[in-house]
């Protein structure tokens, strides 16, 4: 299989080069005249004109503040435009200076309605304040901002894909167009056409409520179904001007599949990231640890006493920005071998190009394990110790890294343990048995596969010795299950029986009459303890099961899937396939991944032909979002997509944007959030919007600024897993050349 993957990696490989090379041909951006300031010009409308222009981190060369600029301070062709209108976004943040100052480049849109549809071949003078720029118009040629598409690639075989075309003029706020309106699908390359199709409005989605999940436009659905695979593709509407390119091919999906994988490989700790595997290189860091065992606090910080004795560390991914391990990242491999149990067809050897590709085992796999790791190493081994067995939860320091100032490799500050965590080490039982069953399937890992269930087993006793191993939690649920599981598969049926009444009992509990909060089950939402892959290799072993309870508990996800899990979103009538209707925060806006779980299993358990299509369409849709299909037109994925955030909370892309780089690839940043921040760093940069935060549309409330850390952090549990195991999904086995949608 690694032959095979390997082509698909530089298929893949080469799709990105393609693409990279289409992008520099967008858009058309005129000829700066004259003026300080790097103009550059695109459409919204058929008769709005749309100057840029950034102030270069030097807002004193402004000649007037942009936002106070008039129909009388701007020119097309000699005569004033009909109306102005004015948008601010920032575009990058520096590290913190000495001063204390945080130096931001602060971006702006003016928006100029010259009263009339431009013309193609007609040319367009236009001077202001800021310099002046000429263009020559050309409809096939010029980026409207309105259209959105996934900037990477849409799925060849959803039976649902579409471009959204949505107005909004900063503050001169959304308009409504008249129908009918035409659009068409160009080749890139050649501009011809290869289908058109008319606008359908989708409706009214303009109210700014912090509460309401909006999007500030009258939107309009433009059809791409009907297109056929290939690409890469443009969408233009006659007159206004086209949007990025795209493709429909599985191609396009194995490359958001690979960045979304190898994003996690970046992050992982006490390795060196070396070529070939990587171009964004670094040493090794964190490779010692202190056992200081200290208790867990709200605000999680371990200071290491001198002269401590340090004890070797690897294994884990550091959490986000910073460089901790935390209980949290439990959900990391356990999500991902849940996946690649329910669908091994898409996982195989090779996939992301990682140092442990050839091994034999998939990639996806050997990612889990880098994550087991750590807690392996983090598993008390001292059989003289009380807490022999257990494991501790996770790693720490005093306060956080300084952005710019140190890198994963760099941070030489003294990482603590936390004490022995019986919920950790009941998922560090489940996750090692769960391992374990699953590399017994190969024979070079037999070895691997028995020590793991071993470690597994030494978990277990640490649990029965200190904690209610029958109390209906999802981390003995799934420890339970795993174990029976495990059991059953290394031959040891009299402690199977123990594990699956253990399981039948919590996840009745649990499941079937539905616990108490936290602990239940609401797909969608992260606090929610039991999530879907804490069960779900009930739903798919080949091991004898409880027929009854199985059916239930199949059907719990069918229902789960059917009012669209926890935030009841209903894909048929949404305006954008974004998911969250509620707690827009922290990851809500961008990792789709969350509220396609469900979608997920319901595809894959259903033999219904007509629901397993309208679960893959709904699939194809949430992973279409974070990739440009949203009202801002950003793709929230670093390496992927036309428009990315270019100053995302990661210490290491600043090492690597220093060295020419940009940031690391495969980074799904929070994006927008409905509450600002009121903390000063993050408001140096959110003060800076125009329209002003709360005037904003709640999808509209993201710019661009690591020190805005509602916007532009990320971690591996609360974005990137969810959106890695989607694609995971979506990243379909090909059979002869052609795709064959996993059954």
């Amino acid at each position: 299989m690694i032959q095979a993957k390997d082509t698909r990696f530089r298929n893949s490989l080469l799709f990105v080069l393609l693409f990279q090379a289409c992008l520099l041909l967008l858009p058309a951006k005129g000829t700066v005249e004259h003026g300080p300031f790097d103009l550059q010009v695109h459409t919204a409308t058929s008769n709005i004109l749309v100057v840029t222009f950034s102030d270069g981190f030097q807002p004193e060369r402004l000649p007037v503040d942009p936002l106070e600029t008039e129909r009388a301070d701007w020119q097309v062709n000699a005569q004033p435009p009909l109306a102005v209108h004015h948008a601010v976004r920032t575009i990058d943040e520096l590290p913190k200076q000495k001063d204390g100052t945080y130096p931001i480049e602060t971006g702006y849109s003016i928006y100029l309605d010259i009263g009339e549809p431009l013309v193609n071949g007609d040319t367009y003078d236009i001077s202001g304040p800021f310099g002046s720029i000429t263009l020559l118009f050309n409809d096939r040629n010029i980026l409207n901002e309105s259209l959105k598409v996934n900037q990477v690639g849409y799925h060849p075989q959803s039976a649902v894909r579409y471009a959204n075309l949505g107005v909004y003029l900063g503050s001169g706020g959304p308009v409504k167009l008249e129908l009918p309106l035409e659009y068409r699908v160009l080749r890139f390359v050649d501009k011809q056409p290869v289908h058109t199709g008319a606008a359908e409005y989708r409706g009214d989605d303009t109210l700014v409520d912090p509460k309401v999940v909006s999007s500030g436009e009258h939107v309009y659905r433009l059809d791409l179904s009907a297109v056929p695979a290939g690409g890469p593709y443009v969408v233009q509407v006659p007159g206004w001007g086209i949007s990025h390119p795209f493709e429909i091919s599985s191609e396009a999906i194995g490359t958001i599949a690979s960045t979304a994988l190898r994003g996690l490989y970046h992050q992982r700790c006490g390795i060196a990231l070396e070529a070939p595997w990587t171009v964004y290189t670094r040493d090794a860091g964190h490779t010692q640890v202190a056992l200081t065992r200290t208790p867990w606090v709200n605000s999680p910080s371990i200071t290491v006493p001198k002269d401590m004795p340090m004890v070797p560390m690897s294994g884990g991914h550091h959490d986000a920005g910073d460089f901790d391990r935390r209980k949290y990242h439990t959900i990391v491999p356990i999500l991902l071998m849940g996946y690649l149990e329910a669908f091994p067809e898409n996982f195989s050897d090779g996939q992301a190009r990682i140092p442990e590709s050839g091994n034999g085992l998939p990639d996806f796999l050997d990612e889990a394990l880098w994550a087991i790791r750590g807690w392996e190493n983090l598993q008390i081994s001292d059989s003289s110790d009380p807490h022999y067995g257990g494991i501790m939860g996770g790693t720490e320091t005093k306060g956080h890294p300084e952005y710019g100032v140190v890198d994963a490799a760099t941070d030489d500050r003294p990482y603590g343990t936390w004490e022995v965590d019986t919920e950790i080490t009941a998922f560090g039982a489940g996750m090692m048995a769960h391992a374990a069953r699953l590399l017994s399937g190969y024979e070079a890992w037999e070895a691997r596969a028995r020590q793991l269930y071993g470690k597994a087993l030494l978990a277990w006793s640490l649990l029965e010795r200190m904690d209610s191993t029958e109390e209906a939690t999802a981390h003995h649920m799934y420890a339970a299950l795993q174990l029976y599981l495990a059991s059953l598969q290394f031959g040891d049926t009299a402690s199977a029986e123990a594990f699956h009444t253990l399981f039948k009992r919590s996840s009745t509990v649990l499941l079937v009459e539905d616990g108490t909060w936290p602990h239940q089950y609401r797909p969608g939402n992260i606090m929610a303890t039991v999530q879907t892959v804490h069960f779900s290799s009930y739903l798919v072993t080949t091991l004898p099961t409880d027929t009854n309870l199985a059916g239930q508990l199949a059907q719990i996800v069918f229902d789960q899937a059917e009012k669209g899990g926890y935030m009841g979103f209903d894909m048929e009538s949404a305006m954008y396939p974004q998911g969250a209707t509620k707690s827009y925060g922290w990851g809500a806006a961008t990792a789709q991944g969350r509220y396609a779980d469900v979608h997920v299993f319901a595809y894959r358990l259903t033999g219904d032909a007509q629901l397993r299509e309208r679960q893959f369409a709904i699939l194809s849709q949430y992973a279409d979002y974070a990739l440009g299909l949203n009202p801002l037109g950003v793709s929230y994925i670093t390496g992927l997509g036309a428009v990315q955030p270019k100053s995302p909370l990661h210490l290491d892309s600043w090492t690597s944007r220093q060295r020419g780089l940009g940031p690391v690839p495969g980074i799904l940043v929070y994006g927008p959030t409905a509450e600002r921040s009121g903390a000063s760093y993050q408001r140096v940069v959110s003060d800076k919007l125009y329209p002003r935060w709360d005037d904003l549309p709640t999808q509209r409330r993201w710019t661009d600024g690591w020190s805005l850390v509602n916007n532009n952090e990320f971690t591996i549990w609360e974005t990137m897993v969810w959106n890695i195991g989607l694609y995971g999904v979506l990243d379909t086995p090909r059979v002869n050349g052609k795709e064959v949608v996993s059954p």
